[in-house]
């Protein structure tokens, strides 16, 4: 009985032993190195050119349509509302999460890209955004939509922008 009890917990130890190691998330700023890789490839791949960069975010963005307002962007204030069409794909299969035509959305409720973005927009421009997860729905996504540091690209139309 007494070897019993030794070969129950060596077995007990050699399956501990055995577990597979928990493998550390990156960080966020790993996510984001990670991140911002995959636009720059994928650009390349799809033979994408004029990609501007914003300088803080280093979000990647191309401008499709220059609207009437002569390249000078509304001030945006807390508060304001802003009337978009606009489609928000997954970057790696292109699958479209969702999509809205003159939507309006309180900017300040908007993910941290479309805060970012937006004010450099004038009423009428089409820009293509390419976020990085930490600038769209992070480490927890969103759903069953948008699967955790989710690359997602959003081609977005403002309307207007109100007070």
């Amino acid at each position: 009985m007494k070897y019993l009890g030794v070969v129950f917990l060596g077995v007990f130890l050699f399956l501990v032993a055995c577990k597979p190691a928990e493998v550390e998330p990156p960080s966020v700023f790993e996510q984001l190195d990670i991140d911002t890789e995959l636009i720059d490839i994928w650009l390349a791949e799809n033979e994408i050119i004029d990609v501007l960069i914003e300088e803080d975010s280093k979000i990647r963005y191309t401008i499709n349509e220059v609207g009437p307002g002569m390249g000078i962007s509304p001030r945006f204030q807390e508060g304001d509302t802003v009337w978009v069409d606009y489609e928000g794909r997954i970057l790696e299969t292109g699958e479209i999460f969702d999509s809205a035509t003159d939507a309006d959305l309180a900017l300040d409720r908007t993910i941290p890209g479309w805060q970012i973005m937006l004010p450099f927009m004038t009423e009428g421009d089409v820009f293509t955004i390419y976020l990085q997860s930490f600038f769209g729905y992070g480490a927890d996504g969103n759903g069953s939509s948008i699967p955790p540091n989710t690359v997602i690209v959003f081609d977005i139309k403002l309307n207007k922008v109100t007070n």
